[in-house]
């Protein structure tokens, strides 16, 4: 990350608060119009605060800071979050007010926002994982959009190959009636079909797009069938193939190289990233050495400072308490005289050198569905999709070369949908608002409760009585839409062979 500082806006220990969550909103809403936006940060704890970067809080002159700012290495994640009214903002600035103190003098956020998270103290944890890397993907899809006008406000440090970066879902089945112990299960799944699918990544004028979908069914078990649900096929896509053959395709797929050259890194996208490595390792593809999540190729360790800057933001001065002062303008010195004649620089060799690139950025779209929903749902592709509201696309176009859509059918088993699926509902929950602006949207929408699996811990003393605002707002991690966009079809693409960004 770059070394940005951020001011805290409303909720625990904020650098500026009002004596109303309304009259803060008001001050806060563009006089000129139009949607207030912050820098929304991800503790490591899982908790969440609205930000302004240091040059933009100065900017709108809201005052004299309370304490010194955050940085950005305070965070797991920065991403943009907006509120369209001053009623979204003040009732936002509602959920993050934190008035209950402790009894053992140990303060900490008990806002309705943040306190499940804050309960297990400041250190990285599940949720906080889980919660930035859902905000990552956000960013991630912004930047494929060129949405993101400051790259700079969210201390993006980026991957020089992430403009090269391919997207590919992998989807497979098991066999649903195998009575071996989990472990055996795990280190010799019984695989009936693979499927991946490649996608063009989203752009500003087109969404992400799937431009071919590979899909095999395991010869030697061809004849296992999944009780209860009804096994389906791509036409003129879905071929049997003996277990080794699909062994040599999946390796080739996930080679680093390919005659000798490099391949591009692969952002993979799947259902369930334990289960998912276990069977690509019985296929003989080594997974050690993929990356979980897309942090490293947003925060790109040695990378160029490639972010746009304000030169105001490099030239304030801080006053003897380290806060921030009036605007100053310091003087050059006078160059000192030399004894001899420089003859010759010497070559400045680069401060860092970024780190080769991983082979595959893995991403688990169902930890990303039950971080965002918080349901008690049953967790298959298929189910996850129709709570999103995600249909796939028909093979064949319908009249004046429509793309037909298709409705998912909850008891069908297929990896060549499901592949396909997976690309979408990840681009229909990255490409929609914050985690939890967008969770309690689709909530509106949703008939069912969230999930009370996050509980605080119990403790000593005066603080162990129960605090209504210790009920659960946002839930522990494992593995409706709000946007409206419908995923394109495999065939929607003039040409698989322009660049996918």
């Amino acid at each position: 990350m770059q070394a940005v500082e951020y001011y805290q806006i409303g909720g625990f220990r904020a650098h500026l608060r009002d004596n109303s969550n309304d009259a803060l909103a008001a001050k806060l809403m563009p006089r000129s119009g139009g949607e207030a936006e912050f820098v929304l940060g991800i503790r490591p704890n899982g908790a969440s605060y609205l930000l302004l970067p240091r040059e933009r809080f100065i900017a709108v002159r809201l005052g004299r800071p309370r304490e010194l700012p955050w940085m950005a290495y305070d965070f797991e994640s920065l991403s943009p979050v907006q509120y369209p009214t001053k009623h979204d903002l003040a009732t936002k600035l509602g959920m993050l007010a934190s008035n209950k103190k402790s009894g053992d003098g140990l303060s900490r956020d008990r806002s309705k926002a943040n306190t499940a998270y804050t309960a297990g103290g400041e250190g990285l944890s599940a949720a906080g994982l889980a919660r930035s890397s859902f905000e990552h993907q956000r960013v991630f899809y912004r930047l494929c959009q060129n949405t993101i006008e400051r790259p700079f406000d969210y201390a993006l440090r980026l991957a020089p190959w992430l403009r090269s970066t391919r997207i590919v879902s992998f989807a497979f089945n098991t066999w649903g009636s195998d009575t071996r112990s989990l472990v055996e299960r795990e280190e010799d799944p019984k695989v009936l079909d693979v499927s991946w699918t490649e996608f063009n990544a989203p752009t500003d004028s087109d969404d992400l797009t799937a431009v071919s979908t590979s899909h095999y069914v395991v010869h030697e078990e061809r004849f296992l069938a999944n009780p209860g649900r009804k096994k389906l096929a791509l036409p003129n896509i879905t071929q049997n193939m003996p277990r080794a053959t699909i062994a040599t395709l999946l390796q080739d797929l996930f080679a680093d190289a390919r005659n000798g050259e490099p391949k591009p890194p692969m952002i993979l996208l799947v259902h369930h990233e334990r289960m998912t490595r276990c069977v690509l390792r019985s296929f003989g593809v080594d997974t050690s050495r993929w990356m979980v999540g897309i942090k490293s190729l947003l925060y790109c360790p040695g990378a160029a400072d490639n972010s746009r800057r304000n030169s105001y933001y490099y030239e304030s001065k801080r006053d003897a308490r380290g806060l921030t002062g009036k605007w100053q303008r310091s003087r050059s010195r006078s160059p000192q005289k030399r004894s001899e004649p420089r003859t010759s620089a010497r070559p400045r060799s680069p401060l860092f050198t970024p780190l080769p690139p991983p082979a595959v950025y893995i991403v688990d779209v169902r930890e990303m569905f039950q971080t965002l929903m918080q349901l008690p749902r049953d967790d298959t592709v298929q189910s996850n999709a129709i709570a999103l509201g995600v249909r796939d696309t028909a093979p064949v176009r319908g009249e004046d070369d429509r793309v037909i859509y298709e409705e998912v059918d909850p008891k069908s088993w297929c990896a060549g949908r499901e592949s396909r699926l997976i690309g979408y509902m990840w681009e229909d929950m990255a490409n929609s608002v914050a985690i939890d602006e967008q969770r309690d949207s689709r909530h509106r929408f949703s008939q069912e409760e969230p999930l009370d699996d996050v509980q605080e811990p119990k403790g000593t003393g005066k603080d162990d009585e129960v605090d209504p605002n210790d009920v659960l707002q946002a839930g522990n991690q494992t593995s409706g839409s709000t946007n409206g966009h419908k995923p394109m079809g495999m065939y929607d693409s003039d040409s698989s062979d322009e660049e996918i960004w």
